[in-house]
Parts: C-alpha cells; sequence; structure tokens
C-alpha cells in the first residue's frame, strides 16, 4: 500500500516535497524507496519525479 512522506533529496528538510512511497529494497546493506514526489509551487511550476531514494531521505508525514 502506497505511504504518504515527505521527500528530500538535498538534506534541508525545510524545501521538501509530498511524496508517495510505493515499494521497498535493500542495496549494500541500506535500504531505499521507489517514490514519486511532487516539487515547485509557488513561482516554479510544478513537476513530478520518481526513483529509488535512500530511507534517510523519506520521513513520515504529519
Amino acid at each position: 500500500m502506497p505511504r504518504h512522506v515527505w521527500v528530500c533529496r538535498t538534506g534541508r528538510w525545510q524545501e521538501r516535497s509530498p511524496g508517495l512511497i510505493l515499494e521497498w529494497r535493500r542495496v549494500q546493506g541500506h535500504w531505499e524507496a521507489l517514490v514519486v514526489w511532487a516539487s515547485g509551487g509557488g513561482v516554479r511550476a510544478w513537476e513530478l519525479a520518481h526513483g529509488w531514494v535512500r530511507a534517510e531521505h523519506v520521513r513520515p508525514r504529519d
């Protein structure tokens, strides 16, 4: 089941993006999540992205 999360690939959590985890996998001793996320808004157009993201770059949504 997809799970709502925040995604931050830069390490600056104030710039996080909303996303959905679709799947988990373990790679070379660490966990990665297959995530779809949206970024942009305000003065930037919204963009959708997807990919495998290390577990430390996703957090549960409040």
